[in-house]
């Protein structure tokens, strides 16, 4: 089972990605985060094997900082901006997904980026 933590400001985006995915063999939202500070204290405590991560309007490496408090988790930025403005910001994550990117084409990124 791969352990997702979803960060993104929208609580109803947050709300439907969790109802999309409940029941998923394979793949479990173990917390959620609405900013930076909360995505950061999540992921320390829950220790994800993924970050689902929107782009935050912040100046902060986030992906840095999320590596350094979960060491090993992988990042798949979750963006409503274009590809290829989204492909610019992503930093080091792993992976990059639009927010209108069909269900399986988000569940497919995840279990590419942790190896399943």
């Amino acid at each position: 089972m791969v352990r997702i933590l979803h960060c993104d400001d929208s609580t109803a985006f947050r709300a439907l990605i969790r109802a999309e995915l409940e029941g998923d063999d394979d793949l479990e939202i173990v917390a959620e985060a609405a900013n930076v500070d909360a995505a950061l204290d999540a992921a320390g405590r829950s220790r994800p094997d993924v970050v689902l991560l929107d782009l935050l309007d912040t100046d902060r490496d986030l992906v840095s900082e999320l590596g350094a408090v979960a060491p090993g988790v992988r990042i798949v930025v979750l963006s409503g901006h274009p590809r290829e403005y989204g492909e610019r910001r992503r930093g080091g994550a792993d992976a990059y997904v639009e927010k209108d990117a069909p269900i399986d084409e988000l569940r497919a990124t995840v279990l590419r980026v942790v190896g399943g």
